[in-house]
């Protein structure tokens, strides 16, 4: 099944994304938004010159994108079960060219985690060595593939904010679809929980950060099943983080009114602007007020909190509190070079 059945992108959609480049002040801003790639497509067609560094992500991308089925065929083959690709390569093929969808693994959400994860490595699959301790993770340990180099990861379900409860696994599977890769027996879920999931996805690990999470959002919505979409999220109690997404992404790629969040907290997504240190901690300490109801609020602030407070694996109180001496003389310092000095990757997810 193509792409093009499983829903048809907002009309004007891809018409407003170029504006939203232009505004950018920089490339190392477009990558905090991932748009680079959206941006060297755009700058090509115009007839620009594209730096080196960008043409070299657009081979990688490309790469990537040719790696992951090969991958998936493997996946396929060792595991027998209900297998669903979330993200990834089933997102890039909404976009114009798939290869200006970053991506950097493959997330699958497995009927048999621990299963298909054993079946991996019997398939000569390799744990991948990792300081985290994903016992209690949406996924399990991420392994290899030795021969491409590609992670995957063996999700036990889907990731979503704290304070906000994944829906079951095995309602995701009874409303799936194939997936767009033509894979014998895998999976998708259907375009309206795809959007949801990816939504709830970004508000994990970066609420309202970067503008192109709302565009995978914008370009996964299927336009005839918005009220499908809305009754889904009230039903798994996502419906306040879900109208904040979508009223931000309709006011930046279509014609919708500016939402508050727009004209607050999430300003940096009007000028595709990189977040500060120091904004990224304001927003995930106002998100709960418009992701979560008025009686979850307190405890998705005391979440976050205690996330602030608690240890990294493998880590010691002098190191963690050299990392806070850090993010306190970087707090007006944009998050990508914050990132890149402490050792972190600035694009990640």
């Amino acid at each position: 099944m193509s792409h093009t059945e499983h829903h048809v992108v907002p009309s004007g959609m891809w018409d407003r994304v170029p504006c939203l480049i232009d505004l950018a002040p920089s490339l190392e801003a477009l990558r905090a938004h991932r748009l680079h790639l959206l941006a060297a497509s755009l700058w090509r067609s115009r007839g620009d010159h594209l730096p080196p560094g960008l043409l070299e992500e657009e081979r990688r991308t490309t790469m990537t994108g040719l790696a992951a089925i090969a991958v998936l065929r493997r996946v396929r083959d060792a595991y027998g079960g209900r297998l669903m690709l979330m993200k990834g390569p089933e997102v890039a093929a909404n976009y114009p060219e798939p290869r200006t969808r970053p991506y950097g693994d493959i997330d699958l959400l497995a009927d048999d985690p621990a299963g298909a994860q054993r079946a991996l490595l019997a398939a000569g699959f390799v744990a991948q060595a990792d300081e985290r301790d994903h016992s209690r993770a949406q996924h399990l340990d991420p392994v290899i593939d030795p021969e491409l180099g590609l992670i995957v990861e063996i999700h036990r379900r889907p990731n979503c904010p704290a304070r906000l409860f994944a829906p079951a696994t095995d309602e995701l599977f009874s409303s799936a679809v194939p997936s767009v890769t033509g894979i014998d027996g895998l999976l998708a879920p259907s375009p309206a929980a795809h959007t949801l999931l990816l939504a709830a996805h970004a508000w994990a690990h970066h609420p309202l950060g970067r503008l192109g999470d709302l565009v995978d959002v914008a370009a996964t919505l299927p336009s005839d099943q918005r009220g499908a979409v809305a009754v889904l999220a009230r039903r798994w109690g996502w419906e306040r983080m879900w109208r904040t997404t979508l009223s931000a992404a309709d006011a930046l790629l279509g014609a919708g009114p500016e939402p508050l969040a727009l004209r607050t907290w999430a300003r940096h997504l009007r000028t595709a602007s990189e977040l500060s240190v120091l904004d990224n901690h304001v927003i995930r300490m106002l998100a709960p007020f418009f992701a979560l109801s008025p009686r979850q609020v307190p405890l998705g602030i005391a979440t976050e909190l205690h996330g602030y407070a608690e240890l990294n694996p493998g880590e010691s109180w002098p190191r963690k509190l050299g990392r806070t001496a850090i993010a306190i003389r970087d707090a007006f310092t944009v998050k990508s070079r914050h990132d890149s000095r402490v050792g972190l990757n600035p694009w990640h997810r």
